[in-house]
C-alpha cells in the first residue's frame, strides 16, 4: 500500500543512499591533491630521521655499549621508539620490534643506504652506521602517527564535494517538500475559498487521485464541501419560497384589515392599527430575507455606477436623524472626505442605514452617535460608533450573522430580526470590502465599514 509513511519514508531513505553513494564515488578526489597529505606525510619522517639521526651520532661515536648509548634509543619521545639491529636485522637488546622494521633494517644493512617507509600510520626511517671499532648496524626509528582529520582536509577538494552533497540533498529535499507541500497548500486554498462563502470550492485535480492519506483528505474534504452547499442551497431555496409565499397571504390580510377598518366602528380602530402594523413588519421581515437571499447568491439589484460616498452617507445621516429625534439621540456626521467610487447605491445606503438604525436602536437617550468618513491607501472607512452598553466580546464575532441576538429581549422588544447587519455585510463585501465591530475604549460599539475606491473593487463578487 502506498502510504504517506512508506513515502516519506521511501524519500529519506533514497536522499541518504544518495549521500552515501556520492561519498563513496568521490572519495578517491578526496585527497587528489596532495599537498597537505605530503606535509603530514613529511613532517612525521622530518621527527623519526631527527631522532634516528641522534642515536646514530652517538653509536658512531660511543658505540652501543656505553652506559648512555642504549639510553638514547631504549627511552625514546612516546610513540616514537628507536631500535639498533645488526646486519642479520636482530634487534642487539632483544626488544620486540614490528616486522616491518626488521625487514627494512636488513635491506639498509645490504644496500648501504638509508631508507624511509610508510605503512599506514606507521613511519619509519633507517639509517646504517659504524660503530668507533668498525661493527655495522642500523639505526630505525618507528613513529606511529595516523594522519588527523586536519592533515587530510584539503580546502579546493573539500568545497566541490560540500557543493555537490549539498545539491543532490537540496534537490532530493525539495522533491519531498514539493510532494508534500504542493496538495497541502491545494486543501488550504480550497478550505479558505470555503471559509470565505464560496460553496462551490473543491480539492479537485491531482489530488483527489493520490492513493495515500492526503488524498483521502482531499476526497473528504470535497464531500463535506459538497454535502455543505447541498444542505445550505436548501436551505435558501426554502427561505426564499416561504419569503413568497409569504407575501400573497400578506397581501390578503392587508385588503382584510382594510375592509375590516371600514365596517367596523371606532372601538375596533385600535386593534386594527395593531394589526397594521405588525402586518407592515412582517412584510418588512420578508423583504430583508429576501434581500439577504440575493445578497448571499451573489445577485444584487441594479448596476454599479460612479457615486460620491460622502453625499450619499450625508444623505442616509438626515434620513436617520428624524428616527434619532424621536429617541432623543442625536446623529453628528463628522469629518467626510471626499471619495468617489462605483458601487450600487441602493445596497451601500442600506447597508448604512441598517447600522445607524441599530445605533439608534440602543443608544441611551440624550446621547450622540458619530459618523465619520476617512479616506486612506486607496481604502474608504466609515465609522459608527454609540454611546450605550456595548455588546460583550463572546458575541462580537457573530453580530453580523443571519438572525444573531445578542440581546433577545431587548432585540424583541425593538422589533429588530437580526437581519440587518447580516445584510450589511453582504452588501460592503459585495463591493470588496468589509465591516468589523469592537467596543469603543471609551465606551458603546463602534462599526467599521471599509470599501476599496479602485475600480476593480466595485466588481462583482458574490460570497455563498
Amino acid at each position: 500500500m502506498k502510504t504517506l509513511f512508506l513515502r516519506i519514508f521511501l524519500w529519506l531513505w533514497l536522499a541518504m543512499l544518495a549521500v552515501g553513494v556520492v561519498l563513496v564515488v568521490t572519495s578517491p578526489f578526496f585527497t587528489q591533491s596532495r599537498s597537505r597529505v605530503d606535509r603530514w606525510q613529511q613532517g612525521a619522517e622530518r621527527w623519526a630521521e631527527e631522532r634516528a639521526n641522534r642515536t646514530v651520532q652517538r653509536i658512531a661515536e660511543k658505540g652501543v655499549g656505553s652506559p648512555d648509548g642504549g639510553e638514547a634509543w631504549e627511552h625514546g619521545r612516546r610513540g616514537m621508539p628507536t631500535f639498533v639491529f645488526d646486519p642479520g636485522g636482530r634487534e642487539i637488546e632483544g626488544r620486540e620490534a614490528p616486522e616491518e622494521a626488521a625487514e627494512l633494517a636488513r635491506r639498509v644493512a645490504a644496500s648501504g643506504e638509508g631508507e624511509v617507509l610508510r605503512r599506514g600510520g606507521l613511519h619509519l626511517v633507517a639509517k646504517p652506521v659504524r660503530d668507533p671499532e668498525g661493527r655495522s648496524y642500523v639505526v630505525v626509528t618507528a613513529l606511529h602517527r595516523p594522519p588527523r582529520p586536519v592533515d587530510l582536509l584539503e580546502p579546493a577538494a573539500l568545497g566541490w564535494r560540500v557543493a555537490v552533497l549539498a545539491l543532490v540533498v537540496g534537490a532530493l529535499s525539495f522533491g519531498l517538500a514539493r510532494y508534500l507541500a504542493a496538495p497541502v497548500r491545494a486543501l488550504r486554498g480550497a478550505a479558505q475559498r470555503l471559509r470565505d462563502g464560496d460553496l462551490a470550492a473543491r480539492v479537485g485535480g491531482r489530488v483527489v487521485r493520490r492513493r495515500d492519506e492526503i488524498g483521502e483528505l482531499a476526497r473528504d474534504f470535497d464531500a463535506m464541501a459538497e454535502r455543505l452547499e447541498a444542505l445550505l442551497g436548501s436551505q435558501r431555496r426554502l427561505l426564499r419560497d416561504v419569503s413568497h409565499e409569504l407575501r400573497s397571504p400578506l397581501a390578503r390580510l392587508r385588503v382584510a384589515l382594510e375592509l375590516a377598518r371600514g365596517r367596523a366602528g371606532t372601538e375596533a380602530a385600535g386593534p386594527l392599527d395593531r394589526m397594521e402594523r405588525e402586518a407592515g413588519r412582517m412584510d418588512e421581515l420578508i423583504g430583508q430575507l429576501l434581500l439577504l437571499e440575493r445578497l448571499a447568491a451573489g445577485q444584487p439589484a441594479g448596476e454599479p455606477e460612479d457615486l460620491d460616498l460622502g453625499a450619499l452617507l450625508d444623505g442616509v445621516v438626515d434620513d436617520a436623524s428624524f428616527e434619532a429625534g424621536a429617541a432623543g439621540v442625536e446623529v453628528r456626521l463628522g469629518a467626510t472626505s471626499a471619495v468617489r467610487l462605483r458601487g450600487r447605491p441602493g445596497l451601500l445606503r442600506s447597508a448604512f442605514d441598517n447600522v445607524l438604525r441599530n445605533a439608534i436602536r440602543f443608544a441611551p437617550r440624550g446621547t450622540a452617535i458619530e459618523v465619520d468618513l476617512t479616506l486612506a491607501d486607496k481604502v474608504a472607512t466609515v465609522r459608527v460608533r454609540d454611546c450605550g452598553s456595548g455588546v460583550p466580546a463572546e458575541h462580537l464575532g457573530s453580530l453580523f450573522e443571519p438572525f444573531a441576538r445578542v440581546a433577545e429581549a431587548r432585540e424583541r422588544a425593538s422589533g429588530g430580526a437580526g437581519l440587518g447587519l447580516a445584510i450589511t455585510r453582504r452588501a460592503v463585501e459585495l463591493h470588496g470590502g468589509g465591516v468589523t465591530a469592537r467596543n469603543h475604549p471609551e465606551g458603546g460599539l463602534e462599526v467599521v465599514l471599509e470599501l476599496p475606491v479602485a475600480p476593480a473593487a466595485a466588481t462583482d463578487r458574490g460570497r455563498g
